[in-house]
């Protein structure tokens, strides 16, 4: 008994050692460790892999040559191309954008896309939503996401 109740001290001793030597360690949704340290802002101005700095949306009919809306519009019509431009900052390699588009109070699903971002600073990242109909009219939101996180949202209307 003795013996036993040794081992398991032992054992717990060197769990508790073990968790607090390696740092903070947080599950993620599919049961991984994760350095809580890498998944946060290092306060030294960059970004770690996990997150992703959505600056702006700006919505139109069209992109100029520079990658940014020609004209700033908040109001289409039933028949008109949307055009969204996200700009992100500090981006590395690699990271996805989801642009969730959706309609009325009820966040009907229009459409999803994804699109890998460039790497560096100030980038733009466009989306197009066209439909071969008339758009119903109303309001619409589109949610940038990142990993499973809403980063940014917009609302636009049609008329």
């Amino acid at each position: 008994m003795t013996r036993k109740l040794t081992r398991t001290i032992a054992g717990l001793s060197l769990a508790l050692f073990s968790a607090t030597a390696c740092g903070d360690k947080d599950k993620t949704n599919d049961g991984l460790a994760v350095d809580s340290t890498t998944a946060a802002n290092t306060g030294t101005g960059t970004m770690s892999t996990e997150e992703l700095d959505v600056e702006s949306i700006e919505f139109g009919r069209a992109v100029g040559a520079d990658g940014k809306v020609a004209e700033k519009i908040g109001d289409f019509g039933t028949r008109d191309t949307i055009v969204a431009v996200v700009e992100t900052d500090d981006n590395a390699a690699g990271k996805e954008l989801v642009a969730r588009w959706t309609y009325g109070d009820n966040d009907q699903l229009v459409e999803e896309q994804r699109q890998t971002v460039a790497a560096g600073q100030d980038v733009r990242t466009t989306f197009r939503l066209t439909k071969a109909s008339a758009w119903p009219t109303g309001t619409y939101h589109l949610r940038i996401m990142h990993n499973g996180k809403e980063e940014k949202s917009e609302q636009f209307t049609v008329k």
